[in-house]
């Protein structure tokens, strides 16, 4: 089964060229939402990822409509490999279908390693820096870890010392951004959500 998403950045955006397209490449059924890039929730993509089964195809008109960075897309994209569901990118001109799938899937399976590389190097290199800046990481000496102030504190020291929320995220073993934010804000901190990578 063809399954297809569609999605533009803005409400006043039309999504009547990629539907068209969509249908043109016979999909069954289509999810599509106005939502951009930064919003974390995309329901009908959730809906859409969910309906999917082994055997099926996940077809959407560009990349970019999947995610708002190339890790996020990446890690969908390997989800939909263990899965066993193939995808077609149309104006990409990407497809796991056909004779050259597994040579574009071991090229995506590269790109995803190579962005896991980056995210270790970039951690390594936030928590160096901070060390440099005078940033304690692990349990104070004769301090006994109440909650959740430790990981808090070392959370503020981060993005002060110029960490971003992901770097953040990763070397705190965080599993989510609002975690940081309600962290960042109890130090009187606002974040800047735009300062992910």
């Amino acid at each position: 089964m063809k399954i297809g998403y569609a999605r533009v950045s803005t409400p006043d955006q039309n999504l009547d060229v990629q539907l068209e397209a969509l249908q043109g490449y016979g999909c069954e059924l289509i999810f599509s939402e106005k939502y951009t890039g930064t919003v974390f929730e995309r329901t009908e993509l959730d809906k859409c990822l969910n309906k999917l089964r082994k055997g099926d195809t996940l077809v959407f008109y560009k990349l970019d409509r999947l995610g708002r960075s190339l890790r996020e897309i990446l890690k969908l994209l390997d989800r939909l490999k263990s899965e066993e569901i193939d995808f077609i990118s149309i104006r990409d001109n990407i497809s796991t279908t056909g004779p050259y799938a597994e040579l574009m899937t071991n090229i995506l399976g590269a790109f995803a390693q190579f962005e896991r590389d980056i995210i270790v190097e970039r951690t390594s290199t936030g928590r160096h820096l901070a060390k440099e800046k005078g940033v304690k990481f692990g349990r104070k000496e004769g301090k006994v870890n109440v909650g959740n102030e430790p990981k808090i504190d070392v959370c503020a020291k981060l993005y002060v010392a110029g960490s971003t929320l992901n770097q953040i995220r990763v070397t705190l073993g965080i599993k989510s951004l609002e975690t940081i934010y309600r962290y960042l804000q109890k130090k009187g901190i606002e974040p800047n959500r735009k300062k992910m990578k």
